[in-house]
This record gives structure tokens, sequence and C-alpha cells, in this order.
């Protein structure tokens, strides 16, 4: 069955008859016609009456095209179901001077910290499909990657081009937060949640994490926090301190405060683990209504009607 998004535009099909009714009332003060223009007139009628008859049907098929068209036909196609979540989650992701530290490994290959939270992180991302995902990075100071999105695959790019010291060498945790709120704040999504990254310490920025985290619980916004760092000397060649890069009770609190969970990364499998678990507890599912892929027709009258309009073209008179 073939359906129309406008189909009030076929009022409009009696309009040349009006047209031509009018026309036809105000013959009688029209300027008369030359005897002899008049009847060259009168014999080309009646030689070519046919032709003539032809031409209005072409005429009104050509009309009936170009309303058809605006009218925008279309039929509907197989219904299928939209990946709607209803979440929206916000990760931050520490870009400070100390993510260029080689201790964690990547197929076998030493790496810096930022190259295995990049490929790691990506992957969690492309499983969020149906969820609106916003990126924050921080390091001195905090700024938003990207806003709310569907569009994962491009969220991913801007991740991937991350780098080291981009945002300034210290760490700005309580930024990172508050901005993350900023851009969850308003939206109409019944589970919110921030996923904070960090292998520091908070000792920049303007904003208190345990502040922040206050803020995040009385809006409703959980706060999954990972404590990033190896302690394996063989990786670095030196052991990551917790008690002077790593603090893991400041981080331990924030989630605790924002009624989320506290996850210690120390191996690129651990951070892999730990974005499955955090996939695992945001997987709030809602059911989505059904959407019906709409097929256009507008192409067919289009296409019928450029013939019309070449038959139309009027005639060089011999």
């Amino acid at each position: 069955m073939i359906y129309f998004s406008w189909p009030w535009v076929f009022l409009l099909l009696p309009l040349p008859l009006l047209m031509l009714r009018q026309n036809g009332s105000k013959k009688t003060n029209a300027i008369s016609i030359p005897p002899a223009l008049e009847t060259q007139l009168d014999a080309l009628n009646t030689s070519t009456r046919l032709n003539i008859s032809i031409r209005h049907l072409i005429s009104w098929f050509a009309w009936i095209c170009l309303l058809s068209s605006i009218a925008q036909p279309w039929h509907p196609g197989d219904t299928q179901v939209q990946p709607v979540s209803g979440r929206a989650i916000a990760i931050a992701v520490d870009v400070s001077g100390s993510m260029e530290r080689r201790d964690f490994a990547l197929d076998g290959i030493d790496n810096d910290r930022l190259t295995v939270v990049k490929q790691v992180a990506h992957d969690f991302i492309e499983q969020r499909k149906g969820d609106r995902v916003s990126l924050v990075l921080y390091g001195s100071e905090a700024f938003i990657a990207s806003p709310l999105t569907f569009d994962l695959s491009a969220l991913g790019n801007i991740l991937n081009s991350a780098g080291i010291g981009m945002a300034g060498r210290s760490t700005a945790i309580g930024d990172a937060i508050g901005l993350s709120i900023q851009t969850l704040q308003n939206d109409p999504a019944t589970s919110k949640a921030i996923v904070l990254l960090s292998d520091g310490t908070n000792n920049a920025g303007s904003v208190e994490p345990e502040s922040a985290a206050t803020l995040a619980k009385s809006l409703n916004v959980r706060i999954h926090t990972i404590a990033l760092g190896s302690e394996d000397k063989g990786l670095s060649g030196f052991e990551t301190a917790n008690s002077a890069d790593l603090d893991e009770e400041t981080l331990k609190a924030i989630a605790n405060d924002a009624q989320g969970q506290f996850f210690r990364a120390r191996s690129t499998e651990d951070l892999r683990q730990i974005y499955t678990e955090i996939d695992k507890l945001e997987r709030a599912e809602v059911v989505a209504p059904p959407v019906i892929v709409r097929k256009d027709l507008r192409f067919w009258p289009q296409i019928m009607l450029l013939p019309a309009l070449l038959v139309l073209i009027p005639r060089r008179l011999a």
C-alpha cells in the first residue's frame, strides 16, 4: 500500500479547471483577434483536434505526477527495533603527564598507559550501542572532547586522537567530575553514570573531588572510578607507589559517595575485565518502540513527469 506524507496536496487537483473556467469567463472582454489570424487558428484547431486532445490528457498526467511527487509517496518497509537504552554515560579519561609511563603491556609489547587505555576504552564504547555517551579528557584542566552522542564511531575516533599532556601535566580529578556532571545534568536519560579513570592524585583544578561526588549523588548520577597503575617492576623498572602517585582512597571515596564502584587496574587484562564489569552494571535494558522503515517513492512520479513535459513542449508552427 502507498501512503502520502502530504495528502492534502491533492486538493489542488482541480486547479487547472478553475483557471480555464476563469479564463473562459473573460473571453468577452478580450482583445479582438484579426480575421486573417483567426481563420488560420480555426484551420489549425480543426486539423489537429485529436492531437490537442492527446496533449490535454498528457497535461493532466503531468499535473497528477507533479502533485504526487510533492505529496511525497512512500511505502512501508520492514519493521525494525532501534537500539535505544535510555542511558547516558560520561567517560572521563586522564591524559596527564604520568600517563606516559610504560608499565602496561599490549599484545606482549610494553606501552604507555594512555595507549592501553585508549584501546580498551574504545572497545567499551563500541559496546554501548543505544546509549548516549560523552567524553571528558583532563589533566591540569578538564574539557569536553565530545558531548553526549549516539555516534559511537566518531566518539571512538576522538578518543584515539587524545594525547598525553594535551590538557596539562597535572591531574584535576574534581574538575573532570564536575564537567562530566555538566554533560549529563540536563539529559532526559533515566540512568546516568560517570566512568572516571585516573593514575594519580588530585593536584590541580578548583573543584574538590569529594564535593563533586556529593553533587553527583544529589543528581542521581553514579560514579565508577578506576585506579590505574602497574606494580610490576619488570615492565617499567619501578613500582608505582600508591601513597605518592595513585590516590586510591580518594577514588574509593568518590565511588562510595556517588553510589558507584571502585576498581583497581594493575594490568591490561585487569582493565579489560573492569570495563566488562562496568558494562554489566550499566545494562538496565528498556523496551524500544518499533520503527517502520519508509521506502521513498517520490522518484517514480518524477521519472514519469519528465517525458510528459518533453511531449508538452510547443512545436514550432510550420
